[in-house]
């Protein structure tokens, strides 16, 4: 053994050297890691394929990948693919078989190869791969052909040495990685293709070699783990399919400022829209709510529902529910419906029109989207309609015009949720908005469901507006609760069901008395009348193969899965020997969910999770329940619904149209029970608007939580990724998605989607480390910036891979530029993940998608999955229901089978 101590080792690096801005780390060059022998067999000595006996005195440190550099001489396609090289400088290397080979290191990696070269007890097996250079073409389409441009190409560096240069061969990467940015920080990575065949001790690997035993470089492939299992899905019924009550409705005609071509379902739906735009069918001509029974001597007016009947005529009603599935252009057939108002052959004869066109009004439309999809409007009216045919004003930010005049000319106004509610918080202030001054001639709501809660402060707001006919555009009317739907007929202002008494004398009571076929009947006959729902099958979609990769844990993450599994399983025990009710067991349910998280989060961050993190003991009287609210909100929002104990309204995860306003915010107390904000509404103590309590006498603590998108990002355990995060090593799941990734197709867009931002900054520095070029969309990137992004992952064809937050991506995006997608872990709530996976499967989607679901094998993922199959949520399983109790034995007896 060499005698040289790791003290000296690369003592010519100083870190105060300037290091270079563009280092090899950014290049975006694909060299797959798990490249074998059969590559090319021919490029390595002859001593591989015999396997000799260790060699004596030196190990294996790891190696260096894709240093950029470029070649001196046109290597022939026939020439192998990857040739062995030497360093013969700092800034050069030449053929260690083919002198003739010769190129040069890019320079801003010459201070590793000093560093190197200067090192002599170093050895270094170098290999060269040829990078062809993209494709250039000029502006009249041709393709450029630049002679003597000099081939690029990448170099591996392989490490070997005597042990005792470990140490200092870490704090040497160290050094250069503190001055590197992200994209140009040095890994060793596992080495392939090794031509010595010595131990393997590589200083930066996480999980760490086994100590017990020495593994071989020829051996190294023996280190990976166990295959990735694809496996094909079956197709998930529609819960909403029993609402598809619609007739095979006739085309209307395609107005001409759309220069899209309608889909068949589309026309179909707009002769929909404009029958509900003019009024009531008394006639019975459709199906619709209210008919005329006449006889010789009076008539009277008959509900089609509950068959009650009354001598007065109802009050107009223009307008229905938008409910489509996901991805059958719903946004276009709302743009279709409004430019058909200009192009309606009765305009020429005023006296004669009838319905909204005949109503007075100040024949603009008012769109309110939550913020992400105004970009998304944008694009949609300036893809899909003619120059100068529709025009639209953004009433948003400082956008805001502040007199009607400002508004001549314009067809569509475009504003917020929140932009409304702050406007219409109160009569005052309505009378200072321009938005509650105007008769609008519709109202369009999209992603409508955002009122499902019929008494918060927005919903009223919203409700006062002045609009001749209403439209709500939800895929989702029914989320949680029948409800739901009551809040949009609410909004919908339909008599007499705008009356939640009435619905739910009408529908809810029958459910409720146990009569679940006259409610299911009533229910489509409703929605028949005023609700448009058709299958995603109506639309002739690109084939979509769902597919599940089991993947195995390494030895090392199932030995932390299982001790956290343990301890969650004693806990459980234990709580179920002392349960009881109130604060004692709520907090006692909340520190076992805690556990389940901490086992999923195992899942997904594998080793990098921090194995001496404790979990909180959220019963500690001495920690502030403000501090911790928020967590303990998000860790059951992630299991299912969180239900107001006043008045039932649930709150699913699904994104908030507002941004942080403590009041506008839910209150969660320690013994979890919840308060939206519309029960809150008048019930504050002092400035801080806390509501009066949750019911239990003393009250137990409570705090304001937020819905925010990016507050949902975060993991319901608080964590920080260590240092380790800047090691080589590659969690289960991230290894089978970016072995998945190198094998699609040149040119395929994918998009990665996890709940936690935590997991997509693993994936991210894996990516990285790959040299697979991705862009990032979560909560943090600013709303001006958002469509930006979308543009550029479309746009830009070096860009393969989108990292997407699922409270970010499962409403509103179109995506279809992608065919294949990834959910890194399973959700509680299933219809969060066919939100999303609408995202590339959608209308515009052109080719075939993929999508992929990560799973754990034999973990606490697979229950959920499992749960999945059998019921849309796990709130009926894991939490209690609205009002009671929390923690009692059948739930913890229910959590210890999960688990």
């Amino acid at each position: 053994m060499s005698t040289f101590e790791p003290s000296d080792i690369f003592a010519h690096w100083q870190p105060e050297w300037e290091l270079p801005a563009n280092g090899y780390g950014g290049v975006l060059w694909d060299l797959p890691l798990s490249s074998g022998a059969e590559d090319n067999p021919t490029s390595l000595p002859a001593n591989v394929a015999s396997k000799p006996v260790p060699e004596q005195g030196l190990v294996c440190f790891g190696m260096f990948i894709n240093i950029p550099g470029r070649c001196h001489v046109q290597v022939p396609e026939t020439a192998p693919k990857r040739l062995p090289v030497v360093l013969c400088g700092l800034d050069s290397f030449v053929g260690a078989v083919d002198s003739s080979i010769k190129g040069t290191v890019d320079p801003d990696s010459t201070y590793l190869t000093s560093a190197l070269l200067e090192e002599s007890s170093l050895e270094l097996q170098i290999t060269c791969t040829i990078v062809p250079d993209p494709v250039k073409f000029a502006s009249n389409g041709k393709r450029l052909r630049v002679s003597g441009a000099l081939p690029r190409c990448s170099l591996d560096i392989i490490l070997y040495g005597p042990i005792s240069l470990s140490d200092a061969l870490c704090s040497f990467i160290n050094e250069c990685n503190d001055q590197l940015e992200d994209e140009q920080k040095l890994y060793l990575q596992d080495p392939v293709l090794c031509d010595r065949n010595v131990p393997y001790c590589n200083p930066q690997r996480l999980p760490p070699l086994d100590p017990t035993s020495v593994v071989l470089t020829f051996d190294i492939a023996n280190l990976s783990q166990k295959p990735t299992e694809f496996e094909d899905l079956a197709p998930r019924p529609e819960l909403l399919d029993l609402l598809d009550s619609q007739e095979d409705l006739p085309e209307a005609v395609q107005p001409p400022a759309i220069l899209t071509s309608l889909a068949r379902h589309q026309k179909q739906g707009l002769t929909f829209m404009l029958r509900r735009e003019q009024g009531w069918a008394f006639d019975g001509s459709r199906p619709d709510i209210w008919e005329v029974v006449e006889n010789e001597k009076t008539h009277h007016f008959v509900n089609r529902i509950s068959n009650a009947r009354q001598a007065d005529e109802p009050p107009p009603f223009y307008g229905g529910i938008v409910a489509d599935p996901m991805g059958l252009g719903k946004t276009l057939a709302m743009i279709a419906l409004i430019a058909s108002d200009a192009y309606n052959p009765m305009l020429d004869y005023s006296d004669n029109l009838s319905g909204v066109l005949g109503a007075e009004s100040s024949g603009i439309t008012l769109v309110i989207v939550p913020p992400a999809l105004l970009g998304t409007w944008e694009e949609e009216l300036r893809s899909h309609t003619a120059p100068q045919c529709i025009s639209w004003r953004l009433y948003h930010g400082r956008s805001r015009p502040t007199d009607l005049t400002q508004l001549e000319g314009v067809t569509i106004v475009l504003t917020t949720y929140h932009t409304v509610s702050m406007e219409g918080k109160n009569p005052s202030s309505r009378q200072l908005s321009l938005l509650f001054s105007i008769k609008w001639r519709r109202m369009v709501l999209d992603e409508a469901h955002f009122i499902r809660n019929a008494n918060s402060q927005m919903a009223q707001a919203i409700c006062a507006l002045d609009a001749v006919s209403r439209w709500a555009v939800t895929g989702t009317p029914i989320q949680n609760h029948i409800n739901d739907l009551a809040a949009l007929l609410k909004f919908l202002d339909v008599y007499p069901y705008s009356e939640k008494r009435v619905f739910d004398a009408d529908i809810s009571h029958h459910w409720k008395s146990g009569n679940d076929g006259e409610a299911v009947k009533r229910l489509k006959r409703l929605a028949g009348c005023i609700l448009l729902r058709r299958s995603k099958g109506t639309v002739q979609l690109p084939v979509r193969h769902d597919q599940v990769c089991h993947v195995e844990f390494q030895p090392q993450e199932r030995g932390l899965y299982n001790s956290l599994r343990t301890q969650a399983i004693a806990r459980i025990d234990d709580s179920l020997l002392t349960v009881n009710h109130g604060v004692g067991a709520a907090t006692s349910f909340i520190s076992i969910l805690q556990q389940i998280e901490a086992m999923r989060m195992v899942c997904n961050l594998g080793l990098l999770y921090p194995s001496r993190h404790e979990i909180p003991n959220t019963s500690s009287k001495s920690q502030d329940w403000r501090e911790t609210s928020q967590r303990a909100f998000n860790l059951r929002l992630e299991m299912g619904p969180i239900h107001c104990f006043s008045c039932s309204f649930s709150f699913d995860g699904a994104p908030d149209p507002f941004n942080d306003a403590e009041s506008l915010s839910p209150f969660y107390a320690q013994c979890l029970r919840c308060i939206c904000s519309g029960c809150a509404q008048g019930k504050t103590q002092g400035s801080l608007k806390i509501p009066a309590g949750c019911g239990h006498n003393p009250p137990c603590p409570i705090a304001p939580v937020s819905t925010n998108p990016s507050g949902l990002e975060e993991p319901p355990l608080s964590l920080s990724l260590s240092t380790t995060q800047e090691t080589a090593y590659m969690l289960t799941k991230v290894r089978a998605l970016i072995g998945d990734l190198k094998r699609v197709p040149v040119g395929t867009k994918s998009v990665v989607f996890s709940t936690w931002r935590m997991t997509l900054d693993v994936v991210e520095t894996a990516l990285r480390q790959a040299c697979i070029p991705a862009i990032r969309f979560d909560g943090k990137v600013p709303q001006r910036d958002r469509q930006s992004v979308i543009n550029r992952f479309r746009d830009d064809p070096s860009l393969q891979v989108m990292l997407l937050t699922l409270s970010c991506g499962a409403v509103g995006l179109t995506l279809t530029v992608a065919s294949r997608a990834y959910l890194m872990e399973p959700h509680w709530n299933p219809t969060i993940e066919d939100q999303a996976l609408a995202r590339i499967h959608r209308i515009g989607q052109t080719q075939e998608v993929t999508t992929v679901r990560f799973y754990v094998r034999d973990s606490f993922e697979e229950n959920v999955v499992r749960n999945q199959q059998s019921k849309r949520d796990l709130a009926n399983i894991l939490l209690a229901p609205s009002g009671a109790a929390v923690g009692d034995l059948g739930h913890l007896q229910r959590l210890r089978a999960l688990i």
